[in-house]
């Protein structure tokens, strides 16, 4: 009798033991410059889970793409998906890192002013960028080479977002424009001219990754892997979703479904499956200006790519 009673309580004290406490999500501050197709795997990230799956609760903000890298120094930002202005400081010396690239390919467009149909008629001119060196203004003039023209000669104007370039181009103050998707369809739905697009640009010229400080990275490995194996769910997922992709997309920027089909198909040849891309590309982009090692650290991304099965 003792021993049923005894199994009873104890019975009764597994059903009265509240649940075990969940670990609390580790909070991340990633910022963005900003809203673009770039950005699609860091939002789609969000909107299914992944975040919350590696037990974060990551906060995306929009910040000028001239402060993201010094916000991420300093402390107030845990991540950064900006790549150009980034890489640019950390070639100046700021002790940040890329542990990865999203989009390795610039999805920019050059578009023009009605009255301009050809990319020699751009001398003398200005093109709308949102900051100056900016992977926009970078992704511009590779269009222009491409095309057998001197980018030297047109004049960047820094204008800031995506919808604010587009409206540069709108009323005047610019003769171009180096935007990204879905405003050059919008653009060209409005009669003004594409002259140039990712096809045109030979190298991986990335426009979004994910740079951490130094310190950071060092003292939260974990965290750093976490938030690479999220965004490793991410790409497979835009790989392997078209139709819930294009939704979250049209959401996510208020695309219509035309427009959110063309960005898709633009993201599918731009993504970086693995999150990464290769030394010579690297090196191409630093110009040789400092040793790999210290510009990219690749040892988290591969670990979380083995884990997921993910080939490089």
């Amino acid at each position: 009798m003792t021993v049923r009673f005894f199994i009873a309580a104890s019975a009764l004290l597994v059903v009265l033991a509240p649940p075990p406490a969940r670990a609390q999500a580790q909070k991340i501050r990633l910022s963005y410059s900003s809203r673009s197709n770039s950005v699609t795997p860091f939002q789609l990230a969000a909107v299914k889970g992944f975040y919350k799956e590696e037990g974060l609760d990551v906060e995306l903000i929009q910040v000028n793409p001239r402060l993201g890298a010094m916000a991420v120094m300093n402390g107030d930002l845990n991540f950064t998906t900006t790549f150009g202005s980034t890489l640019r400081g950390v070639l100046q010396g700021l002790p940040i890192k890329f542990v990865a690239v999203s989009v390795k390919k610039s999805e920019h467009f050059l578009v023009t002013r009605r009255d301009i149909k050809d990319v020699h008629d751009l001398k003398g001119k200005k093109i709308a960028v949102s900051t100056l060196l900016g992977t926009d203004q970078t992704a511009a003039e590779e269009i222009m080479r491409s095309k057998g023209f001197n980018p030297a000669l047109v004049q960047p104007i820094a204008v800031g977002d995506a919808p604010l370039r587009a409206q540069a181009l709108r009323t005047g103050l610019v003769d171009a424009s180096s935007i990204s998707s879905p405003h050059d369809m919008i653009l060209k739905d409005e009669g003004f001219n594409v002259l140039g697009g990712p096809e045109d640009v030979k190298y991986a010229l990335p426009t979004s990754g994910v740079a951490v400080a130094v310190k950071f990275l060092q003292e939260k490995p974990q965290v750093v892997k976490q938030f690479l194996r999220a965004l490793l769910k991410a790409h497979r997922f835009v790989f392997e979703n078209r139709p819930e992709t294009i939704q979250i997309m049209m959401r996510w920027l208020s695309q219509t479904p035309e427009v959110a089909a063309h960005s898709y198909q633009l993201e599918i040849i731009s993504l970086a499956r693995s999150g990464e891309i290769t030394d010579f590309e690297w090196e191409r982009l630093t110009e040789g200006r400092k040793p790999l090692a210290e510009v990219r650290d690749f040892t988290l991304l591969r670990q979380a790519q083995k884990e997921l099965g993910v080939r490089q």
